[in-house]
């Protein structure tokens, strides 16, 4: 049988064909079961404050035998890159059924290195093939290298000359000024049949919790649509509060609201990985979203609510203000090709206003003005408590 090969600049967890199939949105507080939809983005997020464990699994499937380039953008280099399992996802829905079913009857009163010779702004940091999975590691600190880069990557693979998108330029653009430097790029053979790959296990230092979606909304298959599956695992005193999927860009979602306890032993039972993150136990929430990946704008990045506790203004310094930054560059109102620097000036307080005015209900209007500020107060610094982790302690 004759191959045919794909170039896919694709972001992780996404399928070659679209799905068209429907979800219901919303929010439901006592969902009937946890599940996983095996046609699906599937990710295990687990994060401790300084480390995060992505555990990222895909079904995919080809009109014919291909080549698949899938990419992940990564905040950190990653100290370790392993295969895994399917079954983490499977006993981890397994665990969280069994706790909601006890939930539900406690409230009815039932009881209880590598290659050299690269562009000057281009390092390779890993090469490996794992599993299915032929893996390298880039670390980006100029665009225009790094596309050159690519081009070459996908020459030495044997995949076909590709026209690189505007869009995919702009989207790199915007990680490498949130300081998003290393992107793995994973080829994998697709069949005619829907199959499973194993998941790929990535540790990496992080000091917010993230989840890459932009990459897929680049993607040359953005026109997509898909179910994206996550599971949140965070130390037990951090409240998982619903993040507005909505702004990210996805209209159907749902969050299960509550948060699940797992002790040490059953996170082994799921993941050594991510076992190994964590001294105590640990709460775990789904999430379950259903997007066409253009519309993906922005990746999901829970800082601590911490970093919003003081106002900032021009002439402000430091990571606090670099985290401002970061989530300004996200959301796609820095107009400059300066990344973020940690100090506050006119750039910062340029895309802090149009921040402001993009959400006015929630920002400007209760201090009944209508155009922003620039000025980081106590309603803004509100509005971004509301999509950040918090602590109870």
């Amino acid at each position: 049988m004759n191959k045919k090969y794909f170039y896919l600049l694709a972001g992780f967890l996404i399928l070659i064909s679209p799905i068209l199939v429907l979800a219901d949105g919303g929010m439901h507080i006592w969902p009937p079961t946890v599940y996983l939809d095996q046609s699906a983005q599937n990710a295990i997020v687990a994060w401790n404050g300084e480390e995060e464990v992505l555990i990222l699994s895909a079904d995919i499937e080809s009109s014919d035998t291909a080549t698949v380039l899938r990419m992940v953008a990564l905040p950190s280099n990653p100290s370790e890159i392993e295969e895994g399992s399917f079954d983490s996802f499977e006993k981890l829905v397994a665990i969280m059924n069994q706790k909601i079913e006890a939930m539900r009857e406690f409230i009815s009163g039932g009881g209880e290195k590598a290659a050299a010779n690269e562009p000057s702004g281009i390092e390779i940091t890993f090469q490996q093939i794992i599993g299915a999975h032929d893996v390298t590691v880039v670390k980006v600190d100029n665009l225009d290298d790094f596309l050159d880069w690519i081009k070459d990557f996908a020459s030495k693979k044997g995949f076909p000359e590709k026209q690189i998108s505007s869009d995919f330029k702009v989207g790199i653009s915007n990680y490498l000024k949130r300081d998003i430097k290393y992107f793995v790029f994973d080829v994998i053979e697709a069949g005619k049949k829907k199959e499973s790959i194993k998941p790929l296990i990535y540790r990496f230092k992080n000091s917010y919790l993230y989840y890459p979606l932009l990459i897929s909304g680049i993607s040359e298959i953005s026109e997509s649509k898909a179910y994206i599956n996550l599971f949140l695992v965070a130390k037990k005193e951090i409240n998982l509060v619903s993040p507005n999927f909505y702004y990210y860009g996805i209209e159907k979602y749902e969050f299960y609201n509550y948060n699940i306890t797992l002790t040490k032993e059953e996170l082994k039972e799921v993941s050594d990985e991510v076992a190994s993150l964590f001294e105590d136990d640990v709460r775990v929430t789904k999430i379950d979203a259903y997007s066409k990946l253009i519309d993906l704008k922005k990746d999901l990045m829970l800082f601590p609510s911490l970093l919003w506790d003081e106002n900032l203004m021009l002439g402000s310094r430091g990571e606090k203000v670099k985290s401002l930054q970061k989530m300004l560059i996200n959301e796609g109102v820095w107009d400059s090709e300066v990344e973020a620097t940690g100090y506050f000036g006119p750039i910062t307080k340029a895309a802090l206003i149009k921040f402001q005015e993009r959400y006015r209900v929630d920002i400007l209007r209760p201090l009944n003005l209508e155009k922003g500020t620039g000025y980081f107060g106590p309603k803004s610094r509100a509005y971004l408590n509301r999509i950040s982790l918090s602590s109870e302690l």
